[in-house]
This record gives C-alpha cells, structure tokens and sequence, in this order.
C-alpha cells in the first residue's frame, strides 16, 4: 500500500512578492491513492522505502498517497486577510504542496464507516527526522506499532510525514517552519471532517503528536482548537538548553549525507540531515531498548530543517499554549533528558513497566505539577510518566505503556465514536480563566539544564 514511486520532475513556485519566497518542490501537488476511494493521487517526492503502512491482519488503508495542501508563505493563518496600505486588504501569499498520509483503521471499522458511522480518528504527528515509521515501525510491529494498537481499539489514524520530511514535498526550507507545519496540520483536520480523505467525513478528530510533532499540534489548537482533543508525548513546555546542544550537533548539511545526498531538495543549505551514528544517547534509555530499534531508527532517519530548529523554543515562553482550549493529555518518558527538567525531575515517577495507565498517570504528579503552569483551565491538562523510558516513547520495550496510555485519554476525552467529546470537554476544566492565564508564565524564565542541577 505504498504510494506510487515516481520519476521526479522539478516545478518551481514563486510565491508571492511580498516575502520574495522561491519553493523548490519535488514532485506534482496531488498523490495518487492506493485504495478505491478515487482520491486524487500524486507521486512521492522520495524514493526511499520507509515500510509503511505495515502490514497486520484486520488492518485496513482505505487511502494511502499525498493530500494537497497549501503552505503559508507569511505568519499567519491560511487566507487570512494581511492589511495593506491604505486600509487595504491582500489574500496571504500560500505555496501549493502536499503531504503524505496513511489512513487506516479496522475492517470493521470501515465497515461502519461506509455505512455512516465512521470512527473518531487520530492524526499523528511525527517529530524531527522521523516520518510515518515512528508510528508505525516496520520491525517487530506487533510491539512498536502505535497505528496497529489504535486501531485494533477501535480508532481510525491518519499517520503522516511532516512537510519536508519523508514522502511529502520538500519546497525551500524557510518554508518549513512551526508555523506552516501547524497550519498544513490544520488543513488536514478540516480535509478529514470533510470526507476529502478517504472518501469518510469523519465527525471527530483527535491529534496526536511526538516531540517536534507535539510543537505542531499544540500550535495548531493554539490557534483554531478545531479538535475534539490533543496528546503530546516526549515534549514541554521547557526545553533543556545542554541536552539541545548534544541533539542538534548531530545535524549536518542533508547534502553531505549518503542516504539523502542525491535529493534535488537536499542543495537547499537549511535541510539537515542526522549525522551517522548520533542519535542514540539523545533520543533512548539505551539499557531498555532493542539494537534492532535502533538500527531501523538509524536507517530511516529523516530531515529538519534550520527555520524549524531556530524558533521552536520561543513557543515555550510566550503563552502560545495557554490558548489551547481543548482536552490536552501529556505523555512523557521518565528518562527524557530534553524535556524532564534538571536531570529528569519533572518526571520522575515511582511506576514501573507492569503499570496501567491509570496508575501511571496517578503517579505523575511532578509532570503534572512541572508543565500545568504554561496551560490555562480549559486544557483540562492531564499527563503521564512512562517508567525506564527515553525521548522516543514509541521505541522503548515497554513501547505498549505509551499506546496504551493514548488509548486511555481518547476513550475518555473523545471515544471510539466521539460520543464522549462533549460532554468530557463541557466539564472538564480545573477553573474559571483569570488574568494569569492569558499572559506568558514568568516563573520559569531560564531555560532548564542540567548544570544547575534541580
């Protein structure tokens, strides 16, 4: 169910002269499907094989192929109006692309939707250098695949590659940036309660986002808080300054890389590519994940790009997730050395491997305490340690505890059908908004490391 590899063509897109932005795309704005829905289909702007959707028996990909999209050339929300002079009103400057998604779910799950009555489903979210395979890891997928556990609940997914990353278009790097990746996301969330995907308009969508994917996805409810609810896992809402200096020298020029060297994308200087060999200490708790694991991660290592690194943070600190309005659940590794405060004291928890996600939650009381000051009531912010567990909380042994923990929000926060959705957000904020929450939070102003200790 791969989509159809291609023989490139290069097509330039100048975008509009107000930002002077030149877009370097890789292939054609539509993806062909491989399912009968009869969706538009556009060839992939990568040849490499990422392995995914993986194959299961129940499973079902009713589409799979690349999923127009318009991305931003200027700050702001898609077609939103940018005053001009004199008063005057211009549409914003928005490049064609497209990104790469895999919708899957059960067949039983497809059944009903056919007949009217879709599922809720999920769109997950990847971080840096990763793409559709941390969701779904083509090795030993009956342990790593949270696609495979989702849907066997009952759930549908959307898993997809991030702009500039995998199988989705590759346009100049300055436009890959946290805001045109939370407004591409948008698009999606408003494509799937269309029925433009897959041909099922599904009434109830939830995002789910992974480090860099959780950035994404809360700056996308920040802004439109058009879905039903959001988890992050292995992000915060501080960064630790020391532990980004070791992840980000491992980046080099996608250019001087083996496996992406003969991109047409990769002469653009702000595609980064993971050095060989340098993502092991960052991103693991090495003792409790599997050498094949890592292996896979090394070989389908993915790209960043230089405007994403470059401001991320700055959402840490200017209130942007207290305008997140929706049910928010918070998933994080015990042994996260990015984003647990000094030396992981936001996320110590005394649960352990054999726990549920009841008990793991009841026992996060420091993750809870540590970001509950960056969101306001109406995120109803609820979180999560997974003990003995690094960066990647899809890629550790005990990856079930993670998926089983996603479960375990959505059946609460929105159900397999989205007949929980509103009853769960009318009630669940922890107080009435006061001034505090719609400023920036202060008391947290240094970034976190680990040479102040805790």
């Amino acid at each position: 169910m791969k989509a159809l590899a291609a023989s490139r063509r290069a097509r330039v897109v100048v975008a509009l002269g107000v930002v002077g932005a030149v877009a370097l795309s890789t292939g054609p704005a539509l993806a062909e499907s491989s399912s009968s829905a009869g969706s538009p289909a556009a060839e992939s702007s990568s040849s490499r094989d990422y392995g995914t959707p993986t194959a299961e028996p129940g499973k079902v990909c009713p589409f799979t192929g690349d999923i127009p999209v318009s991305v931003p050339a200027v700050n702001s929300p898609v077609g939103a109006p940018e005053v001009g002079v004199g008063g005057l009103s211009l549409p914003a400057p928005a490049v064609p692309s497209y990104l790469y998604g895999e919708l899957c779910m059960s067949e039983s799950s497809l059944a009903s939707a056919r007949d009217g009555k879709p599922p809720a489903v999920l769109v997950l979210v990847h971080g840096i250098t990763y793409g559709t395979w941390y969701w779904d890891l083509p090795y030993e997928s009956d342990t790593y695949s949270a696609v495979d556990y989702i849907t066997k609940h009952g759930y549908a997914t959307l898993n997809i590659d991030r702009l500039g990353e995998g199988r989705s278009d590759h346009p100049a790097s300055a436009l890959v940036t946290n805001d045109t990746n939370a407004e591409t996301v948008h698009q999606l969330v408003q494509k799937l309660r269309g029925g433009e995907i897959g041909e099922i308009p599904f009434g109830h969508v939830g995002l789910v986002g992974h480090s860099y994917g959780t950035v994404t996805t809360w700056l996308e409810t920040a802004k439109h808080n058009d879905a039903d609810m959001v988890i992050g896992t292995g992000y915060g809402n501080r960064f630790k300054a020391d532990a980004g200096v070791q992840l980000f020298s491992g980046l080099q020029p996608a250019s001087t890389v083996p496996v992406t060297a003969g991109e047409p994308w990769a002469l653009d200087p702000g595609y980064l590519q993971p050095r060989p060999g340098s993502r092991a200490e960052p991103l693991y708790n090495v003792e409790n994940t599997d050498p094949g694991v890592m292996a896979t991660d090394e070989k389908l290592a993915n790209t960043v790009t230089a405007e994403e690194l470059g401001l991320f943070a700055v959402r840490e600190y200017d209130g942007t997730a207290k305008n997140i309005k929706i049910p928010t659940f918070l998933v994080n590794g015990e042994k996260d050395t990015i984003f647990c405060g000094p030396n992981e004291i936001a996320c110590t928890t005394s649960g352990t491997t054999e726990d549920g996600p009841e008990a793991l939650e009841e026992k996060a009381e420091a993750l809870q305490q540590y970001e509950a000051p960056g969101f306001g009531p109406q995120a109803c912010l609820r979180a999560a340690s997974i003990p003995d567990m690094g960066h990647d909380t899809n890629l550790h042994l005990n990856a079930q505890q993670t998926f089983a923990q996603i479960v375990y929000f959505a059946d609460q926060a929105m159900g397999t059908g989205g007949e929980k959705s509103a009853d769960y957000r009318a009630n669940c904020a922890t107080g009435r908004p006061s001034l505090s929450d719609r400023l920036p939070e202060t008391g947290r102003v240094v970034p976190p490391t680990d040479l102040l200790g805790s």
